[in-house]
């Protein structure tokens, strides 16, 4: 049984022995936002009362004995982050949009500074500081009346906070750590200095291991809760994105994943560390127990998932909504009219096609991390006026959003390659906006290089089911994690089309220039 705490949604599925998923279900918590826009946390309150309802169905909809269920683990957003007291109840709950530490990143990294020589890139490989938890810690002990004047004893990523509260050990995974702004990625310790910089305690910080280690079994409470049995044991997740990457096992040197979801990041795995000089770069890693130990070097694409549900929206015209969610029916009509559109430009020669354009300045962008541009939300089209008339329809500005992803990611992509100098290269692409093969066809397209497409976008699910098999010794190796990945039948490889590599090629390069004007 394995949850995804993810931007939105929370998840709980159950699959077999073999990995198929038998069952899954989902609620979306509560967030609470603040005044200013900035604040932007789950209600901490009933969170894991509503965690445990949601087990609960899950396990009614599998149709399962609950007593065979024999491994529990879990994944949540990067980085997110609970604050919780001494038993562990949690006093914040944020995902990573949370900014009501915004104005005191520049005063905690001068700190870390003047204690370290270092500024926190070099320790963590994250920037800036006003994204990163740290900040947000400080604004709770300067504002303790958001958290009712309680004091906050613990830190722990949401991921492994759910393990615990279901019994596990006082723990965080070594991968989720290096999320947090508060680990030292070279030393892969906590950083010394914030037990000074803040006034906490050691047992501040949970005890480090690695993803798929057992890190104990369940608790009495949750066994009569649920009906398990007491031997179910918990086993050490790693953060969302790292999950999909193990689906796809993407996982070794020169492996480069773009995970289409909400922001989109297009991660390359490099054996050694590698700051970048110009801090273009997120430097993170992924650590399996037995498995690998390697780095990981990011870009970020920029808010991708939420301009498809915004197309989803903006272009359908039968199917009105009045929910923030787009229904089933409006994300096909979506795909449909995509499908059509890349019809049309298979059938145009070269030229028609670059003088034709419609592009999309909609919020993904290279480099989207270390932009400091607002996002402009743009069509650019031919003017109607002239000599030569130009008429737009839906599917060309439909095209245009799409394209604005794939292009956004292929820079990515190929800035990583740069960057890393692989021997060996290949590339993956994984995540929720997946389900748009198409999307994925016109990266390998754009980049001329084929690509690996999971056929199942909840990647981060299946990545976390394979982390029960290294728990349970049935994945030994990265040989075995390999052969199991292919027996699941679900990677492809896409190759891209020569009818259309020159076509987005001339688009691409067009695209880049109107981005950068």
């Amino acid at each position: 049984m394995v949850f995804d705490a993810g931007s939105k949604a929370l998840k709980c599925a159950i699959a077999d022995e073999n990995n198929n998923i038998l069952s899954i279900e989902s609620i979306i918590p509560k967030i609470i936002h603040s005044e200013d826009g900035f604040g932007r946390i789950w209600e901490s309150t009933n969170y894991w009362e509503n965690l445990l309802l949601l087990t609960e169905a899950t396990i009614k909809k599998a149709e399962i004995n609950p007593q065979k269920i024999r491994y529990i683990t879990s994944t949540s957003i990067r980085p997110s982050s609970v604050f919780c007291d001494a038993e562990i109840n949690p006093l914040y709950i944020s995902a990573s949009f949370d900014l009501r530490g915004i104005d005191y990143g520049d005063e905690i990294e001068e700190k870390l500074v003047e204690l370290t020589g270092k500024n926190l890139y070099q320790h963590t490989g994250r920037f800036p500081n006003l994204l990163m938890i740290p900040g947000r810690f400080e604004w709770l002990r300067n504002n303790p009346q958001a958290i009712n004047g309680k004091k906050i004893v613990h830190y722990l990523p949401v991921d492994s906070w759910i393990l615990v509260k279901f019994g596990g050990e006082f723990h965080t995974n070594i991968t989720s750590a290096m999320e947090s702004g508060f680990f030292d990625i070279q030393s892969k310790h906590w950083i010394d200095e914030w037990f000074s910089i803040f006034d906490i305690e050691e047992s501040f910080f949970p005890p480090r291991v690695l993803s798929g280690e057992i890190i104990g079994n369940i608790s009495k409470s949750v066994k009569e809760r649920l009906n398990l049995l007491p031997e179910t044991e918990i086993i050490a997740g790693i953060p969302d994105t790292q999950a999909a990457l193990i689906a796809a096992n993407s996982i070794t040197t020169g492996n480069t994943s773009a995970v289409l979801g909400t922001t989109t990041p297009v991660q390359a795995i490099i054996e050694e560390i590698q700051f970048d000089p110009e801090e273009r770069f997120w430097i993170g890693g992924i650590s399996i127990k037995n498995i690998c130990d390697n780095y990981i070097a990011e870009l970020s694409t920029g808010l991708t998932g939420h301009l498809v549900r915004w197309a989803s929206h903006l272009f359908d015209f039968n199917q009105p909504s009045d929910s923030d969610e787009p229904t089933e029916e409006q994300y096909k009509n979506l795909k449909e009219k995509f499908e059509e559109f890349d019809k049309t430009e298979q059938e145009k020669t070269e030229g028609d096609v670059a003088s034709h354009l419609v592009y999309g300045n909609l919020g993904p962008l290279p480099l989207a991390t270390t932009s400091s541009e607002s996002l402009k939300g743009e069509f650019h089209f031919p003017s109607p006026g002239g000599v030569e008339e130009h008429f737009i329809n839906q599917n060309q500005l439909i095209g245009a959003v799409f394209d604005n992803i794939a292009f956004a990611v292929s820079r990515n992509i190929e800035c990583l390659r740069d960057f890393a100098s692989f021997d060996q290269f290949s590339v993956s692409v994984l995540g929720g906006l997946s389900r748009y093969k198409l999307l994925c066809q016109r990266i390998s397209d754009t980049i001329n290089y084929p690509i690996k497409y999971i056929d199942n976008y909840e990647a981060s699910l299946q990545g976390l089911l394979i982390l029960c098999d290294v728990a349970s010794g049935e994945v030994k190796n990265l040989t075995d994690m390999q052969e199991k990945v292919l027996s699941q039948n679900n990677v492809y490889t896409l190759e891209p089309r020569s009818s259309m590599t020159g076509k987005l090629k001339q688009k691409y390069k067009k695209w880049l220039s109107t981005i950068n004007s």
